[in-house]
C-alpha cells in the first residue's frame, strides 16, 4: 500500500522501516512459527523476526505496548506473547498493525510522555505559582459568596441575611 511504511527502506534504522521488515518476515502464517527463534523451515517467531531485522531493541518497547493493548494481558517478554498458547498469526498481526499506528502517531505528535514525567511538571507549576496568581476576593464580597455557597436551612434565616446585609450597606 502507498505510503503506509513498508516501501521506505530508504529510511533504514527508523523504526518504522524495520517494522515493515519484520512485516514481511511474518506476512504469512506458514513464515510464522512459536516456541523458537527461528526453525529449520526458515520460520520465525515475533523476536526472532525483529532479530532477523536487527531490530529487537529498537522494536521491542513498542511491540510489547502494541502486545498489551492488542491482548488485554500485561506482557513482560515479547516471547511471552508470541509463545502463548492462545496466540494466533492474527493476534500477531494485529500487534504488528497497532505497532505502526504507534510509531506514526509517535512521528507526529511526539514520543508519548511517562506519567510521572507530567505529574513532575504539574507540581512544578504549582509550587512555582506566586500568590497574586491566586484569585482572593474581597472581603465584602466575601459572605455573599460564603453564604451564596451554603443555602440557609430555614427561609427566616434568608430574610435575616439579607436585612443585616442591607443595613450595613445603608450605614
Amino acid at each position: 500500500m502507498p505510503l503506509d511504511g513498508t516501501e521506505i527502506s530508504f529510511l533504514g534504522d527508523h523504526p518504522l522501516a524495520k517494522l515493515g521488515a519484520v512485516e514481511r518476515l511474518l506476512a504469512s502464517e506458514r513464515q510464522w512459527c512459536k516456541g523458537r527463534m527461528r526453525d529449520r523451515d526458515g520460520r520465525h517467531c515475533l523476536v526472532g523476526a525483529m532479530q532477523a531485522v536487527d531490530a529487537r531493541q529498537l522494536l521491542e518497547p513498542i511491540v510489547l505496548r502494541a502486545a498489551r493493548e492488542v491482548s488485554g494481558r500485561h506482557y513482560w517478554r515479547v516471547e511471552s506473547f508470541n509463545d502463548n498458547p492462545r496466540t494466533t498469526h492474527t493476534d500477531v498481526l494485529r500487534v504488528l498493525s497497532r505497532a505502526r499506528e504507534h510509531i506514526i502517531a509517535g512521528m507526529i505528535e511526539g514520543p508519548p510522555r511517562a506519567w510521572y514525567l507530567r505529574w513532575a511538571k504539574t507540581m512544578r507549576r504549582l509550587c512555582t505559582r506566586s500568590l497574586t496568581e491566586v484569585p482572593v476576593p474581597s472581603p465584602s464580597a466575601a459572605p455573599r459568596q460564603f453564604y451564596a455557597m451554603h443555602a440557609p436551612a430555614a427561609p427566616s434565616l434568608d430574610r435575616h441575611h439579607r436585612e443585616a446585609e442591607a443595613a450595613t450597606h445603608q450605614a
